[in-house]
């Protein structure tokens, strides 16, 4: 007689308890993902991160600001995607433009995802795989994290998981409206996230895929994908339209999609170009010049974002050995269990914000058992397999473009569901004896395991974060202050400390301290993407010294590094003016040749929004 075994009873029991109160534990659950952010938030509100706004952050307030206030006129094609510039706008012009508003919306989007998944999970299995779901999606770190900063990401979270579920309602009613409603998120999230732009082909096809079964659905299917193009057209559209007005050609996504493709997989370059700063609103001015210099005529921003692809593209084919070897560094860091940051990394930041101390979920618990969930559970459901193809997709498009935290975030929409489908399914197979499934699932868990762990260069570079501690504390006032993070950033002589070794140059210049800045100043390598940076500060150090002729070579050779560079150029008028008033005049029309590249820009971000 088989025995029931203590565990597997009281799964039983417990499954019919959930489903009669799944709304109230689904409802605790909610209101303490809810109350988990809050928290969050108060703690991070006595840190210095609360009220400085870094790059992307300031950007998007202040565009955001721009449109709320009412000006429009037509400049240029997006550089940035613009639906969180306009989500925020909305924001601003109901209640006030402060930025402290938009992490009370993260929040609501934050706890809204959490919601999705309980649906996503509900979908693929059933409440009781919603509800854990839910649970872990709650209590996971980066969701946390993201939920309280005023970035992009929560709204992408959010889109991201709505495009899912509706996809999966596709799958399981015979509700034509669903379609649509996959349009409209999805031409939504290609508005924040520029890579979901190849899932458009794609989901055409799931849904054929999902709804054909003979000639007697072929009109339902077309139904389908009409509906499916109405609300991509509804959602999508007045985006396009307004790139095509502003610059002429019609440009699906953002002007920096080329750029982006190139930056992330060049490989000429071992930290970064030369040619364009880091600065976000100024490097992709800066590879139009540097594109627009190479083909000796001024292009637009897309002519230069497919002029890099090209770029691209033409490398891989002189040394395929060597991008090869690229992607699949980027592959193995892609699924590496630390999970670095652009913006913020979490567990420098829980130095200052001690809520982030508690030992929340993160990636590396999630990773092995979602992949394994998904490998066994996906051959046997046309449902799952589609949802494993677009997991496999996104995570493609991150491997040829960008696999920070922030970015990888949407793969834990699968990954979490998959992960509490993939345990239950374990169990089961343990209980009825299954062997084969079992070894299995425990082979892909290890596995996974082991390659999430594997040692890979720099994934602990922290150079970036302390710089930007050291400038929030500068911006307040206590240069002093700031100095012990720089100085720390130098020492560990990562992929950051050039700019580390910068602003102690301008700290010891100020103070003139000479022999000190000129030991900072050093430290830049002439490789460095910072080379032009260098030279210009040296062209500052030897003016001071009063060495006019050095400086002036200083000042050409940061223009030989980056021709973008607009100060470089107004030093050198400066000082050509007196001596060498030809010289000058030349200088100041490639300084207003330059110049117009970025007054495209900048009227945009005033007017045009």
């Amino acid at each position: 007689m088989h025995q029931i075994s203590p565990a597997s009873g009281f799964i039983r029991k417990l499954s019919p308890f959930i489903e009669r109160q799944f709304v109230p534990i689904l409802s605790l659950i909610l209101f303490i993902g809810l109350l988990l952010r809050i928290f969050a938030l108060l703690d991070l509100k006595n840190s210095i991160y609360f009220d400085f706004m870094l790059w992307d952050e300031r950007f998007y307030h202040d565009w955001a600001t721009d449109i709320a206030e009412g000006s429009r006129q037509y400049g240029r094609v997006y550089g940035f995607a613009p639906l969180p510039a306009y989500f925020m706008a909305l924001i601003y012009w109901i209640f006030s433009p402060d930025i402290v508003l938009i992490r009370y919306a993260n929040i609501a989007l934050g706890t809204l995802t959490c919601f999705l998944i309980y649906l996503i999970g509900d979908r693929m299995g059933n409440r009781m795989l919603g509800l854990f779901a839910a649970l872990i999606a709650c209590f996971y770190e980066p969701f946390i994290f993201y939920s309280i900063v005023p970035l992009k990401t929560a709204l992408s979270i959010f889109l991201f998981s709505a495009t899912i579920y509706f996809l999966l309602a596709l799958f399981d009613s015979k509700s034509i409206p669903n379609a649509f409603l996959i349009g409209v998120t999805l031409g939504l999230l290609a508005n924040v996230q520029s890579n979901a732009v190849v899932w458009v082909p794609f989901l055409a096809l799931v849904i054929v895929w999902v709804r054909f079964q003979g000639k007697a659905t072929l009109r339902v299917v077309g139904a389908l994908l009409v509906l499916y193009a109405a609300g991509l057209a509804l959602s999508w559209a007045p985006f396009v339209v307004r790139n095509d007005m502003a610059a002429g050609e019609v440009q699906p996504t953002t002007s920096q999609a080329g750029f982006n493709l190139y930056l992330s997989n060049q490989i000429d370059y071992s930290d970064g170009v030369q040619f364009a700063t880091t600065v976000p609103t100024d490097r992709g001015i800066q590879f139009t010049i540097e594109a627009s210099r190479r083909v000796q005529r001024a292009l637009s921003a897309g002519e230069a974002s497919r002029y890099w692809t090209r770029q691209l593209l033409n490398s891989v084919k002189q040394k395929p050995w060597e991008h090869t070897k690229l992607l699949l560094n980027k592959f193995l860091l892609l699924f590496n269990w630390f999970e670095p940051g652009d913006h913020y990394d979490i567990g420098f930041t829980s130095k200052y914000v001690p809520f982030f101390r508690i030992p929340f979920i993160t990636f590396w618990m999630v990773l092995p058992f979602g992949i394994a969930g998904m490998a066994l559970s996906a051959a046997g459901s046309r449902k799952l397999a589609a949802l494993a193809l677009i997991f496999c997709m996104y995570s493609a498009t991150l491997v040829l473009f960008f696999t920070s935290i922030r970015i990888r975030l949407p793969m834990l929409v699968f990954l979490i569901p998959f992960a509490v489908l993939g345990i239950k399914n374990f169990w089961e197979a343990l209980l009825d004896k299954r062997r084969k499934k079992v070894f299995g699932y425990l082979l892909v868990v290890l596995l996974i395991g082991i390659v999430e762990f594997l040692p890979l260069h720099n994934t602990r570079d922290m150079t970036a974060f302390l710089n930007t501690h050291a400038a929030i504390i500068s911006s307040q006032g206590d240069t002093e202050g700031a100095i012990p993070f720089w100085e720390a950033s130098s020492n560990l002589e990562g992929r950051y400390s050039a700019y580390a070794n910068l602003s102690l140059t301008d700290v010891y210049l100020m103070n003139r301290s000479f022999y000190k800045a000129a030991d900072y100043l050093d430290r830049v390598s002439d490789d460095s993407f910072a080379a032009a940076l260098k030279y210009e500060k040296l062209g500052d150090f030897l003016v001071i010294r009063r060495k006019g002729r050095k400086a002036i070579s200083a000042y050409r050779k940061a223009l030989h590094y980056n021709q973008g560079l607009r100060r470089p150029r107004v030093k050198l008028i400066k000082m050509y003016t007196a001596d060498n008033p030809v010289a000058a005049q030349v200088e100041y029309e490639k300084l207003q040749y330059i110049a117009s590249f970025y007054d495209r820009f900048e009227q945009e971000r005033k007017t045009n929004h």
